[in-house]
């Protein structure tokens, strides 16, 4: 039971409580994944797509640049971000005071590390250290990011997922022309950085606007405050910081131990395989706020049948995605360019995270950030970064991007039975739906794509072996699609 101070904090902080009723709470997360959703899945489709083209005019060598830079970027604003971002998920949602202290640490930590950064990019560009150059600029541009990501989180955490897609539309319509840009003038990798922090410092400006009521207020420009919000969010700051090096590691490592056309190769497979991971993020941001309020009311049996309804209908849909991408990877591939072939097998191998990553994201940021389990999750993650380090130097040395898309699977697996031993031992244990049903239609599904003509379409074929998934799901396991059926007519009914 949560403690009964919190709850009457809760009480007096929370502008609404949560209905009594799970297929009420299923409205509100069906609503605010909506809302999530089109800024992180259907808006960035079109960003995805001006991707695939960057990809492909980009090359491999020059792909792999870019992905390096950005990847070095993210984890040196990991540093800089101080935890915030994912601090202000959980505490902005128990109490909406917190958003304004928050947000002044990260706007003073944003411009503390973008001034002296943008004096590296300019003397870089003076004596013509080009790498030097878009190390600098994919910092300054991860940076804006990460702030703007902060404002995203708060706006979530406030429950007002809706007010996030101004800037998503302006950020998505400023990548997509940028790429057209790029494609058309022939722009390098460096020019395409700073056009893109240019775009990203419009988002920010426009996001800050948006928390005008959140604006800080002379009290909360103190080092006492600064010193206060950091200790708060210390656990969240060590959990982002092996988050992030998680997930940009393996490409750093690679860069040491293979060519910088294996890095292209690799990060093409890992954008691919992050489209769908991505697009499942709304889920468990729409689902953090939501979490934490029945947690810290106490309401846990709601809090896990949730939980347990979610968890099986994330099992149904991405098990075919990831099968479908690994039996159709050189076709997937080739669609990048013919240079990119050759990276079919990695994208096989990592094709699996369609599964894994999505289920980090549901049970680590989402339920484990909720019942506030962050250090157990960060210590996880450590273990995994070390794990991946390792084995992405030693694999990569020896089998190019293939062996790091290995460390990479090998890693997801062991922080997902980490996170399932967790939740084991802090009395939430999570049951685990019965497999068999899934692996057996993506058998069928398996051999349907296979079975089919090489001739005819692979998209055609694709959506054949889906067909084929569900209807032997349909035949196995009938209670768990209506199950699911009853989860969808809840999450949109009005």
């Amino acid at each position: 039971m949560a403690d009964p101070t919190k709850i009457e904090q809760l009480a007096a902080t929370c502008p609404t409580e949560l209905p009594a009723e799970t297929a009420a709470i299923l409205r509100i997360v069906g609503k605010n994944t909506l809302w999530l959703w089109l800024d992180l899945g259907a808006l960035r489709l079109g960003t995805m797509l001006a991707g695939l083209f960057l990809i492909r005019y980009f090359g491999p060598a020059n792909f792999g640049i870019y992905s390096m830079a950005l990847a070095v970027g993210w984890l040196a604003n990991a540093i800089i971000d101080l935890g915030l971002t994912r601090y202000s998920a959980r505490a902005v949602a128990a109490s909406p005071r917190e958003a304004q202290p928050i947000l002044a640490l990260s706007l003073l930590a944003t411009v503390a590390a973008a001034v002296p950064t943008t004096v590296v990019l300019i003397v870089a560009l003076n004596t013509g250290r080009t790498q030097v150059a878009c190390l600098a600029a994919g910092f300054v541009l991860c940076n804006l990011e990460g702030t703007s990501s902060l404002c995203s989180s708060i706006l979530t955490a406030d429950l007002r997922s809706r007010a996030i897609l101004p800037g998503s539309i302006l950020g998505a319509a400023g990548l997509i022309g940028l790429t057209i840009l790029a494609i058309w003038l022939r722009l390098t990798v460096l020019e395409l950085l700073i056009g893109l922090c240019f775009k990203s410092s419009l988002v920010l400006c426009l996001r800050l606007w948006q928390l005008r009521s959140h604006w800080p207020s002379p009290r909360d420009w103190t080092w006492r405050q600064f010193l206060r919000v950091a200790r708060h969010a210390w656990p969240f700051f060590a959990n982002s910081l092996t988050q992030v090096g998680y997930g940009k590691v393996a490409i750093v490592c690679l860069g040491f131990a293979a060519s910088q056309v294996a890095v292209g190769w690799f990060a093409a497979a890992y954008t691919i395989s992050d489209v769908i991971p991505q697009w499942s993020y709304a889920l468990s941001g729409a689902l953090l706020p939501l979490w934490t309020r029945l947690f810290e009311t106490g309401r846990t049996e709601e809090m896990l049948n949730l939980r347990q309804r979610l968890l099986d209908g994330i099992l149904l849909a991405t098990i075919p995605i990831w099968v479908s991408l690994a039996v159709f990877a050189p076709q997937v591939c080739n669609l990048l360019g013919p240079q990119y072939v050759p990276g079919a097998s990695v994208l096989r191998i990592v094709a699996l995270r369609c599964v894994l990553s999505v289920l980090d994201g549901f049970l680590g940021h989402g339920f484990l950030v909720a019942v506030n389990r962050v250090s157990e999750r960060q210590k996880a993650l450590a273990r995994c970064v070390i794990l991946l380090t390792v084995l992405s130097l030693v694999l990569g040395a020896k089998w190019g991007a293939a062996g790091v898309g290995f460390a990479l699977v090998i890693s997801d697996l062991s922080l997902i039975l980490q996170y399932l031993w967790i939740t084991r031992r802090i009395g939430l244990r999570v049951q685990w739906p019965s497999m068999t049903p899934s692996l057996v239609a993506a058998c069928f599904m398996v051999a349907c794509a296979l079975a089919l003509p090489a001739e005819v379409n692979f998209i055609l074929r694709a959506l054949t072996a889906l067909a084929v998934y569900f209807c032997v799901l349909l035949v196995l396991s009938k209670d768990r699609l209506l199950g699911l059926g009853q989860t969808l007519r809840e999450c949109i009914a009005p």
